[in-house]
């Protein structure tokens, strides 16, 4: 439907409208209308819903994703105090900590590693996986690895290292009305519930 004369773009002011979406009604011009489809539609109603995970779920996720890395290295540690408590508390050797040390560090890349090939498999992490959620791009489209590590990990875990109050404002954000924490943001990335189509 075309556009009254002298109408403008709702989202570009001073630019004249074209058309009318056929879903909201909402005047737009030419560049944020949707070219799939009649009736035309503006760009927000053209974007097909996705249903976002849940918090619960996503928490529970989280700690799933947690744990794979998290548990294995606290196993090491437990061993070795339990190797230690066995010999009489004596004082270890160079080498035995040298061993403990490596196996520590091997538990937590071998948790890491998990982690990788999930997500080049599925596009979902270990507890995601479980759950029936995937992280995807905020017009549905799906993330990039680079994305999920460098965007959605690290460069909030470098911000939070500078500022701790970084860490408790991304956790917050999940109550707001898009339930977007901070890192989907950096990462332009959502969480969707996949429980009723196959991951």
């Amino acid at each position: 439907m075309q556009a009254p004369v002298d109408s403008q773009c709702a989202h570009h002011p001073g630019t004249p409208a074209t058309v009318v979406c056929g879903r909201c009604g909402t005047f737009v011009c030419g560049a944020c209308t949707s070219p799939q489809g009649e009736p035309l539609r503006c760009q927000a109603c053209a974007t097909p819903y996705i249903p976002r995970g849940s918090r619960s779920a996503r928490f529970l996720a989280n700690l799933i994703d947690t744990a794979v890395v998290t548990v294995p290295f606290v196993a090491c540690l437990l061993l070795f105090v339990v190797f230690i408590a066995a010999h009489d508390h004596k004082e270890p050797s160079d080498v035995a900590v040298g061993l403990v040390v490596l196996a520590c560090f091997g538990a937590v890349a071998v948790g890491l590693g998990l982690q990788v090939v999930m997500q080049v498999r599925f596009g979902q992490s270990v507890g995601k996986r479980l759950l029936k959620l995937k992280v995807v791009r905020s017009d549905g489209a799906p993330v990039e690895l680079w994305r999920i590590i460098v965007l959605r990990n690290l460069a909030l875990q470098a911000a939070a290292q500078l500022c701790g109050l970084v860490g408790i404002i991304d956790g917050l954000m999940i109550f707001s009305d898009e339930m977007r924490c901070l890192h989907d943001l950096i990462a332009d990335t959502v969480v969707v519930d996949v429980s009723g189509r196959d991951a």
